[in-house]
């Protein structure tokens, strides 16, 4: 279940240039030494995943891990997040939306993943940010975590892992999203063949920020729900990540979505006077 919800949180989260990169080097502005950005899709299929040479060159090069959040959660904090992640007052996803939303929900989940009705019963009282993540782990199947597996590869080479942000923060930002913004994003991923996440994995596997960029835009996600998860967060980072990398070198692993466009981490780094240079 740990394993599971962290995946899930992580899961609810283009380039400047054309170039197809995911992995840049961070100098410049009087750096001590060089550190990496490294844009990750949080969820995907096992068959699909891999850690290339230069990726785990530039990892080793560096003093400190440093993605989204700190994956070492405790048993209180896990708690909290099970609590934040269910629907107020007993309620369930059929109480926040419409009867024809409520049923094909309901429907895809038991006619295409195949849940028993007890099980949908007591997974639809969870918020639908959460129940989102969990039918997507069911589409996709055996699946890996960049996070996860670079948490291990972080224990392994004894570097210290740590977060720019607390899940408690991540959690805020989601339930500050209205619960008419999240049914529309759950509705959109109900697809037996599990189309729009394969968009966004292609787009990945290509390496091209731009064409991330690009499907992010045409998710008719509102306003709100963009600049709560994206831009708010990314500005967040800056100041942050140039305070940590300011002696030291780091490796700074967050989700791919988060690197292009005038609003992206690697913009606003090249805005504070960073050099910032593609490697893959």
């Amino acid at each position: 279940m740990k394993k599971k919800l962290t995946i899930a949180i992580l899961f609810l989260l283009t380039s400047w240039s054309l170039q197809a990169q995911l992995l840049y080097k961070i100098d410049g502005k009087n750096l001590k030494e060089t550190s990496y950005v490294y844009g990750t899709i949080h969820l995907m299929p096992k068959k699909d995943f891999v850690i290339s040479e230069a990726i785990k060159t530039a990892f080793k090069s560096c003093d400190e891990l440093t993605m989204e959040i700190d994956l070492n959660i405790d048993l209180k904090t896990q708690i909290e997040i099970v609590q934040s992640s269910i629907l107020p007052n007993g309620k369930t996803i059929a109480d926040i939306t419409t009867k024809e939303n409520s049923e094909r929900i309901r429907n895809f989940c038991i006619d295409s993943l195949n849940w028993k009705e007890s099980k949908y019963n007591k997974m639809s009282r969870f918020k639908p940010f959460f129940l989102t993540s969990l039918i997507t782990q069911e589409l996709i199947g055996k699946s890996k975590s960049y996070e996860i597996e670079f948490k291990k590869l972080a224990k392994k080479n004894k570097i210290p892992a740590k977060g720019l942000e607390t899940i408690q923060f991540q959690m805020k930002l989601m339930n500050e999203v209205s619960d008419e913004e999240h049914i529309k994003m759950l509705l959109q991923g109900l697809n037996k063949d599990n189309s729009e996440f394969n968009k966004l994995l292609s787009a990945y596997l290509k390496k091209d920020l731009d064409l991330l960029g690009t499907l992010m835009n045409n998710a008719e996600l509102s306003p709100e729900f963009y600049s709560n998860l994206i831009v708010k967060r990314n500005q967040k980072w800056i100041p942050i990540i140039s305070e940590l990398i300011q002696n030291k070198s780091a490796f700074i692993a967050v989700g791919a979505a988060h690197l292009p466009g005038e609003k992206g981490v690697l913009n606003l780094l090249r805005e504070a006077g960073y050099t910032i240079t593609p490697v893959e």
